[in-house]
């Protein structure tokens, strides 16, 4: 098999006039991969406008990235570097490396859905690069981040939560977003496009290593040119992964793990948050990115799916707790599971004995009525399994 690493699409002054991708080589699949990704059989998506189009002006293409942050966007790093030893367009993992990094002020990105002379554009001012030894080899470092000029409003692009607390599993449902063609011969490439129902095939460490490292993972299919550097995203809508490269024909797309580099992710946005003068997200500092965690509590329900959380505890709706992910005010975090229980109003004064009284402790023959969802029993289970494997590790 010849790979194709997710390629760039070229451009001409914001005209869309891409060249058609070159042809695969043949080549051991062991060592080839080519830069180029685009949502092959994919639709137009007005909606998932925090998945961003570039343009880098100074090598005159476009890719794909993710607004993580109001001024932070998540792509590829072929996207912001030159590459060296790079064979007609194909990555060799023996030889190809990162060289020099663009300048970010030439680097621009839109949240409209075609990349084109009237989009609306926020330019770079600084490109962060994965830290540490080695990191300039292409297979398994293809990840950078772009920090912008000035924060993108909340009302034009609400950020995507990268998933830095879960690990992925084999065989979970994933879509994939991009601006890139439909195509090996660049047809279509600028425009947002959509693709669901598509499975994770291997995982880091369960994939072959000869084709993709532990900070990468393998993904369905229906990545061409274009998308490079766009998300991969789970059905809570979590960027869990960033296109590097495939085969060609737009198949076995590998991705950079996001979860494996959470902690630079993270670091990285706190920085950001700080030149962009908002507070950093939450999930920077270990809150959570179940937004099951960040579900509103309070309203009335008799069934767990009238709640945001499909959780509904007596009458109420609900949603888990932890102690990284407290309840609000007027709620303490109950049971085990945890879930967010409404703190009982003290007694009237008309009430009190005047004398010291402590507060019963639960009754265990008169068990809380919970009424939770399958969706939330499931992730609460898992919760409990990654505990269990942290302490036995």
């Amino acid at each position: 098999m010849s790979f194709c690493l997710p390629r760039v699409t070229w451009i001409l002054a914001l005209g869309l006039a891409a060249t058609a991708c070159s042809s695969a080589l043949e080549a051991p699949p062991d060592e080839i991969g080519e830069a180029r990704d685009a949502i092959q059989d994919g639709y137009l998506d007005d909606g998932d406008r925090a998945v961003v189009g570039i343009y880098n002006d100074e090598i005159g293409a476009i890719c794909t990235g993710s607004l993580i942050a109001p001024n932070v966007v998540l792509t590829a790093r072929h996207c912001v570097s030159d590459m060296a030893n790079e064979l007609d367009g194909q990555i060799t993992c023996r030889s190809t490396k990162f060289t020099d990094t663009h300048l970010a002020r030439r680097i621009f990105v839109t949240t409209d859905a075609e990349i084109g002379r009237y989009a609306r554009y926020y330019g770079g001012s600084e490109v962060v690069l994965l830290p540490g030894e080695g990191t300039d080899a292409f297979c398994g470092n293809d990840q950078a981040i772009l920090i912008l000029d000035e924060p993108i409003p909340e009302s034009e692009a609400v950020p995507l939560v990268p998933r830095v607390d879960v690990p992925l599993m084999e065989g979970e449902e994933y879509y994939a977003v991009g601006f890139g063609a439909t195509n090996d011969e660049s047809a279509g490439a600028g425009l947002r496009r959509r693709r669901d129902r598509l499975f994770i095939d291997c995982v880091a460490d369960g994939c072959p290593s000869s084709l993709v490292k532990a900070t990468e993972w393998v993904g369905d299919t229906g990545i061409c040119e274009g998308d490079s550097g766009g998300p991969s995203l789970d059905l809570m809508h979590r960027v869990i992964g960033v296109t590097s490269r495939g085969a060609a024909g737009c198949e076995y797309p590998i991705y950079g793990y996001v979860y494996r580099w959470a902690e630079w992710i993270k670091e990285t946005t706190v920085r950001a948050a700080r030149a962009g003068g908002y507070k950093e997200p939450p999930w920077t500092t270990g809150y959570p990115t179940d937004p099951a965690y960040s579900a509103e509590v309070g309203a009335t329900c008799e069934q767990p799916e009238q709640c945001p959380a499909n959780a509904c505890l007596d009458g109420t709706c609900t949603r888990p707790c932890n102690e990284a992910a407290a309840c609000p005010d007027g709620y303490s975090c109950n049971g085990e599971p945890g879930f967010c229980a409404k703190v009982p109003e003290p007694p009237a004064d008309d009430e009190a004995s005047g004398s010291c009284s402590v507060s019963p402790r639960p009754d265990p023959t008169q068990p809380v009525p919970w009424v939770l969802g399958a969706a939330s029993l499931g992730a609460l289970a898992s919760l409990r399994r990654r505990r269990s494997r942290e302490r036995l590790g």
